[in-house]
């Protein structure tokens, strides 16, 4: 068995910072639980309609499409507020110059300038 000695002044350093880890890793998940629990509240067909900007035979279609998921309850359907939100972020579209331009060849009626 090996013996190290240190100063009292470098042990009470060390004690901290791992009193300060431990503090920490104890911490980190309760903060990513209530994230998690904000997420996973669960909303109504018409809350996703108008929080999607749809009307309930579009969300329907959806489902049906299978692009978002869902949990019926007594004939009622429930929704994920993150599956929900994975919808939007998935739908994103990200512009480039170049297909900006093409979509105002296509459709000139919709730009004007």
């Amino acid at each position: 068995m090996e013996v190290i000695t240190i100063e009292s002044k470098a042990y009470q350093e060390l004690m901290q910072k791992i009193n300060q880890l431990i503090q920490f890793s104890s911490e980190k998940p309760k903060e990513e639980k209530d994230e998690t629990k904000e997420k996973d509240e669960w909303l109504d067909s018409n809350a996703v309609c108008q929080q999607l900007n749809i009307s309930l035979r579009t969300l329907y279609r959806l489902q049906k499409e299978r692009l978002i998921s869902y949990s019926t309850l007594r004939g009622r359907y429930r929704y994920k507020k993150s599956d929900v939100e994975q919808v939007l972020h998935d739908s994103i579209i990200v512009a480039s110059p170049e297909t900006l331009n093409e979509m105002r060849q296509s459709f000139p009626s919709n730009f004007k300038r």
